[in-house]
């Protein structure tokens, strides 16, 4: 199963990220490209910083939504509603380059990072490994990625 904890998965899904412009067109949903870029730069970082920490649902949901989401080979939803609500943060198209370069350095940085205790809960997942946080990475950045077509 894909992570960035591989080198070459990393590289591939770098270089996919590199590949997005700024009037890439979306398949689905309602972010634009600098606001989904604007979403993975900023969730990886609340991660990386040991962001406050969320209440997760339920333990036995959580167990089963993490089991589906990151070993069940299968394309997350598309979609999916968020509560922070991405599509709605103004991101100017000035911005992309920056936005671009942060998601890159975040992928880099979950491909090296290893739990701690200040690992913060993921909202959905509840507590991860750090190979789940790795599977997390790859999964949210491909599934954005596929969204504008990368």
């Amino acid at each position: 199963m894909k992570t960035v904890g591989n080198p070459k998965t990393l590289t591939r899904l770098t270089d996919r990220v590199r590949s997005l412009t700024p009037d890439a067109p979306r398949q689905w949903g309602m972010m634009n490209v600098q606001q989904a870029l604007s979403h993975l730069a900023g969730s990886m970082e609340w991660v990386l910083r040991g962001g406050e920490p969320q209440t997760a649902w339920s333990e036995r949901y959580s167990k089963v939504i993490r089991f589906v989401a990151f070993r069940v080979p299968l394309p997350w939803p598309k979609s999916i509603p968020n509560p922070n609500d991405p599509a709605s943060v103004e991101v100017s198209v000035e911005d992309f380059d920056d936005l671009r370069d942060r998601v890159i350095a975040g992928l880099e940085k979950m491909a090296a990072w290893n739990v701690s205790a200040e690992t913060p809960t993921h909202p959905a997942f509840g507590p991860l490994t750090t190979w789940e946080w790795q599977r997390w990475a790859y999964k949210h950045a491909d599934h954005h990625l596929k969204q504008f077509g990368a």
